[in-house]
């Protein structure tokens, strides 16, 4: 009976990659075909302010991580957009229910990952989500040209959603509870960070370190080819995870400095390798680091 619960696992997170793989990623070949599609929207989320303006994708709108992308009425900023904020920016991009939204950067798909998380988040299709293999890297590669004109959106319809789905992310409680103390003992906490901000060397908040029972693997490093910022096979990517005790009979709960390397993890882990329960801890980092009650590993402050 368990060999027979190790293979079904392992035959569905095969099929589940295969499928999954297929859906969120597509080439440049196939955005230089489709993005004249009627209701397709091109979204740049190059990492630099300026980035847009010096080059993209011909027919791309402009979204900024750092402006559209964050909860500015919230605590800490980092966290995700708000409800009345993301309709007002699926209204500026032309955005509606019935989008196809395909989105790339400049960094590893990094902030590409967290524009399509957020809309994930607010309950669009994920059929419906494409994340281009290599961004803006791959698309000039292939010899395209860019543009430094600004796109005008479409029209589109309100974007009607309730609100977030909370149940793809968690608070710190949670993370306290499941992740250090262990209480729930299916859960896996997963941090995305490079390694010299987990081991407290490298600090960007008040503290450095990391979360008590968490385990390092940074998304980036085990999913993406470093030059050509394409994504590794999905058998690779899946052992640089499984490896760390990272499996997909886990819930993982990942986490990062502030929830960009986090959303790429998601990507990775739920979309391209099937994992069927990841969560964010929207909080990130930064969070944890200003409450200053919860435990660190490797703590280092800021002043020191």
């Amino acid at each position: 009976m368990f060999l027979k619960r190790i293979a079904l696992t392992m035959v569905t997170v095969l099929l589940f990659s295969t499928s999954a793989l297929a859906g969120i990623l597509e080439d440049v070949d196939w955005l230089k075909a489709h993005k004249d599609d009627a209701n397709l929207v091109v979204v740049d989320v190059q990492n630099k302010p300026g980035s847009y303006e010096k080059g993209h994708i011909p027919g791309a709108v402009k979204v900024l991580r750092h402006v559209d992308l964050e909860g500015y009425d919230r605590y800490p900023p980092n966290k995700y957009p708000s409800l009345d904020q993301m309709t007002r920016l699926m209204a500026r991009l032309g955005i509606d229910n019935k989008t196809t939204v395909v989105a790339y950067d400049d960094h590893h798909s990094i902030f590409a990952s967290r524009m399509l998380f957020v809309l994930e988040l607010f309950g669009h299709d994920t059929s419906k989500l494409k994340l281009i293999d290599g961004g803006i890297k791959q698309w000039q590669a292939a010899g395209n040209s860019l543009d430094t004109t600004e796109t005008k959106a479409r029209s589109a319809a309100p974007y009607v959603t309730s609100g977030p789905n909370l149940e793809l992310v968690v608070g710190w409680s949670p993370v306290f509870r499941d992740g250090v103390q262990k209480q729930n003992s299916n859960v896996v906490l997963h941090d995305a960070r490079p390694k010299p901000e987990f081991d407290g060397t490298k600090v960007r908040a008040i503290r450095g370190g990391h979360i008590p029972g968490a385990v390092n693997v940074t998304g980036t490093d085990a999913a993406n080819n470093k030059d050509a910022q394409t994504f590794k096979t999905v058998d690779a990517i899946r052992a640089a995870f499984v490896d760390k005790g990272i499996t997909p009979d886990k819930t993982v709960y990942t986490y990062c400095h502030s929830s960009d390397r986090a959303a790429h993890a998601y990507m990775v882990l739920k979309h391209m390798l099937g994992y069927p329960d990841v969560r964010i801890y929207e909080g990130a980092w930064k969070e944890w680091a200003a409450l200053t009650a919860l435990p660190a590993k490797s703590e280092h402050w800021i002043n020191e």
